[in-house]
């Protein structure tokens, strides 16, 4: 499943790093922050990723980062062909051990113009990757996480910015009580799970947990809800052949026509394409 919040897909504390190879429609994962450093390549096919309150679009060619403990999430409706990479702040400060003042950045829209041939070189040494994938030779997974290690010595070197500041008790405390609501929604996604509810399970009052939510996540609640049963919802189509109906209700979408609305919002198709297909 493509879900990374409800899935522990990588142990990063013992590998350090993790790749992660696709081609498919519909990739997509709801809001969702962790500790490592994810980076992402399109060998083909264009996606989105959503972070900082802004929309970064990666194209077929080009690399994205998103930094340690960012609230994002992807979407890519159309076919496509890319990697996906975890890397553990943990494991990087073996050999930097003041990792936790550098704040990293790098994308297409905000490269500056004495930083383009770093990134160039960036996305070709990310191109060899699927391709090492693909014909598999003797050690093809010891030289793909070799890349990964000089993609990070670039990044730290060229796309660095070191802060002096730390973070506060506040932005601990925000990430902690997200962190609650997300494992909540996590555990009782099935269910109408109601705003009264989840607003007393984190101590909050119900207005004052709309307006926390809305500000820290970009979404509201209920569409986060509904975001997450969609993950589940498209991973049973895909592999099951269950009635979509079925598995739409199984996974707590009782209003049909809202679900049909969102799936093709998000996955660009219909329920029923997708099964065809």
């Amino acid at each position: 499943m493509n879900n990374v919040i409800y899935e522990q897909i990588y142990d990063l504390d013992k590998t350090g790093i993790s790749i992660r190879y696709y081609t498919q429609r519909g990739e997509y994962t709801p809001p969702h922050w962790h500790s490592a450093l994810e980076l992402h390549y399109a060998l083909n096919g264009t996606g989105e990723i959503f972070f900082g309150k802004k929309r970064h679009a990666l194209v077929s060619g080009e690399f994205l980062l998103v930094d340690s403990n960012v609230i994002h999430h992807t979407q890519c409706a159309r076919v496509s062909m890319g990697v996906s990479i975890y890397v553990s702040r943990e494991f990087l400060k073996k050999y930097v051990p003041d990792l936790d003042v550098c704040h990293l950045e790098c994308s297409r829209e905000t490269l500056e113009r004495e930083k383009l041939d770093s990134y160039l070189k960036i996305c070709e040494m990310m191109k060899e990757m699927p391709r090492m994938y693909i014909l598999q030779p003797v050690g093809y997974k010891m030289r793909c996480e070799a890349i990964v290690m000089e993609v990070m010595f670039l990044l730290l070197n060229d796309f660095c910015t070191r802060e002096v500041e730390t973070e506060d008790v506040k932005d601990a405390r925000v990430r902690e009580r997200l962190n609650e609501i997300t494992n909540y929604v996590r555990e009782h996604y099935r269910e109408p799970i109601s705003l009264e509810a989840v607003a007393s399970e984190v101590g909050l009052s119900r207005e004052y947990f709309c307006r926390f939510f809305k500000q820290h996540m970009g979404i509201n609640y209920a569409r986060h809800v509904n975001l997450v049963r969609l993950v589940h919802i498209y991973d049973d189509i895909v592999n099951t052949q269950d009635n979509i109906m079925v598995i739409a209700e199984k996974h707590g979408f009782t209003n049909y026509k809202l679900f049909t609305k969102m799936f093709k919002e998000i996955y660009g198709c219909m329920p029923s394409s997708l099964r065809k297909g």
